[in-house]
Order: structure tokens, then C-alpha cells, then sequence
């Protein structure tokens, strides 16, 4: 008895490895999809735009990066021109950056928001227009760009088209700004 039972002993002993030969070993690790690596995001551009009026605009965008190719951020900027003197736009940013081999990576920015127009007005009436003081106005209106451009390292270039309003007046024009994205 002693013999039978150390033949079978020894047959599935040896079998063993015949049996599980081309199985998957099992892993410890239980998520077997990539991890989106998600980081901290600062882009600062400046720029000049011209449309329905010309002017000079900064923007500052704190976001979050995932798999370093897409920016989802908040933003804001400091904008001065002919029609409402100074403006500061609040907005939602999104960029994606189209991966690649080289240094240099094509982008797409898209930004939607408010803009806050500051700016003096002159109430003129025929009997008091030498001695007229002015109002100090504030207003809300839009702020919308759709730009594209490239990155080489931390240095950004974009240019694109803008839909902005000031005191109930539509307008469009172009953008072109440069700046660092760290």
C-alpha cells in the first residue's frame, strides 16, 4: 500500500508541471489598465489681439495635466484696449498637446469664461460740457478663444480667433501670444 501510494504521490508530482504548463501566473497588481499620471499645470501667455478693437492681454491658467497631454484648468488675465480701457477675463481652459517624438508638440486651446470690463464714462450734456465728471462703469460680458500653436519645452506660441463683448457689443479678431508652460 505503502508503494501505490507513493507512485501516485510521485505521478502527480511530476504531472504538476505538465498540467500548468502555458497558464498565466497570476499578478498582484489587480488594475491591468494604465494609470493616468495627473500633475500640476501653469501656462502664462502674452499676447496682442486685434478685431473689433486692439489691445494687449496676459493670461494665467492653473490647472491640472493628465498623461501630460491634456490641461484642464482655471484662468485668469489682465486685458487693456481702445473699446473698455481694462478688462480682466475669468475663464475654463482646456489644451491638448498632440504627443509625439520631438521637442516641439502642437497644441489646441480652447477657453470660455466672463470677462469684467473697467472704464470711464463722460455724461455729456450741452449745458454743464466744460465742467463734466466722469462715471467709473463696470460691466460683465463674454470671453471665449479657440487658438492653436506648439510647445517646445516650456516656451508655448498660439494664435487663434476671439469672441469677446464689452457693454452689450459683440466682437471678434485674431490673438497672438506667447509665453511659458511649466
Amino acid at each position: 500500500m505503502k508503494k501505490i501510494a507513493l507512485i501516485l504521490f510521485a505521478i502527480i508530482f511530476l504531472a504538476t508541471p505538465l498540467l500548468s504548463f502555458g497558464q498565466e501566473e497570476t499578478s498582484t497588481n489587480e488594475n491591468t489598465k494604465a494609470e493616468k499620471k495627473v500633475s500640476y499645470a501653469f501656462i502664462n501667455e502674452y499676447g496682442t489681439f486685434m478685431g473689433g478693437t486692439i489691445g494687449f492681454t496676459s493670461v494665467f491658467v492653473n490647472g491640472i495635466s493628465i498623461n501630460k497631454t491634456d490641461v484642464i484648468g482655471i484662468g485668469v488675465g489682465y486685458e487693456a484696449d481702445t473699446r473698455s480701457e481694462q478688462s480682466v477675463p475669468i475663464f475654463l481652459n482646456y489644451r491638448h498637446y498632440f504627443p509625439g517624438k520631438r521637442a516641439l508638440k502642437p497644441l489646441v486651446n480652447f477657453a470660455i469664461g466672463t470677462r469684467i470690463s473697467f472704464w470711464e464714462y463722460y455724461p455729456y450734456h450741452y449745458w454743464d460740457m466744460p465742467y463734466s465728471s466722469s462715471k467709473s462703469m463696470v460691466t460683465a460680458g463674454l470671453y471665449a478663444t479657440m487658438a492653436a500653436g506648439f510647445k517646445v519645452k516650456a516656451f508655448s506660441f498660439t494664435s487663434g480667433f476671439f469672441m469677446k463683448s464689452w457693454n452689450n457689443e459683440y466682437f471678434g479678431g485674431i490673438e497672438v501670444k506667447v509665453g511659458f508652460t511649466f
